[in-house]
């Protein structure tokens, strides 16, 4: 009796932590929420094409498991129609991102500490070949702080418009990740400061510093004083309607962690 009651209450922890991992691997919208927030049946518009009174809005607006209760956000996640060969979505990334060629752009970094967010404006460099991200900060800045106590972070990159056809040229992109924060001693530091230390801006040869130093000497000059934060992307989402031209949708999703 006592060897079955054992078993029992061990498959019951064993589907208990099997749920929390199942739970920890959904989005908010999967989770759940206020009804409020659902998009829910209303009347027929009057520009509403003639149809069947006796038919369903579902019967028709329906494809690939979305229908037309199906949110912009979930629509995505869930239907595989329009979505553009992962090849042309990295390609559509690195062109968004590459800044002057030399793929570091300035992003909108969003952090959290205790459920109170933070958006810092800052600069980050893009490896093109991982997709991983790299800035460099000073020390004792509240980012990193956050950083340090929760990883889980969000970076933007929005073009700025350049006429009033806000929808028509609207191009941004959107990732999601976990940043670990990089001090003059780990192993990684060195690794990413040779990928981001490149991107700077040089100062032009002059009498006291005819050639400018080299990425040793400034790794070496950085090591004690400044902090490099790698963001690894778990999602990233690009807005281009060049996508559209191509009979895609305009909002694709990269997940660079999958196998190709």
């Amino acid at each position: 009796m006592k060897k079955m009651l054992l078993v029992l209450v061990a498959l019951a922890v064993t589907a208990l932590l099997q749920a929390g991992v199942c739970a920890a691997e959904q989005t908010a919208w999967e989770k759940g929420g206020p009804k409020w927030l659902y998009v829910t049946p209303t009347k027929k518009p009057p520009h509403h094409g003639v149809y069947d009174e006796k038919m369903k809005c579902l019967d028709c607006h329906s494809y690939d498991g979305v229908d037309a209760y199906t949110s912009a956000t979930m629509a995505m996640k869930k239907s595989k129609k329009g979505t553009a060969p992962r090849k042309e979505i990295e390609e559509a990334v690195l062109n968004t991102l590459k800044g002057k060629g030399d793929y570091r752009e300035i992003y909108a970094l969003a952090t959290s500490y205790e459920n109170k967010p933070l958006a810092t404006v800052i600069e980050f460099v893009i490896d093109p070949k991982t997709f991983t991200f790299y800035a460099m900060s000073e020390k004792q800045t509240e980012k990193l702080f956050q950083m340090a106590s929760n990883q889980n972070v969000s970076l933007a990159y929005m073009k700025q418009r350049e006429n009033y056809d806000y929808f028509g040229s609207a191009l941004g992109v959107q990732i999601v990740g976990k940043a670990t924060v990089l001090q003059g001693t780990d192993p990684e530091f060195e690794t990413a400061a040779r990928i981001y230390i490149p991107t700077l801006p040089m100062p032009a040869p002059n009498p006291t510093m005819p050639q400018p130093p080299s990425v040793d000497m400034l790794i070496e000059m950085i090591r004690a004083g400044k902090i490099i934060t790698k963001v690894v992307p778990e999602r990233i989402v690009i807005m281009n309607r060049g996508f559209k031209e191509k009979g895609y949708h305009a909002v694709q999703i990269l997940y660079p962690g999958e196998k190709k």
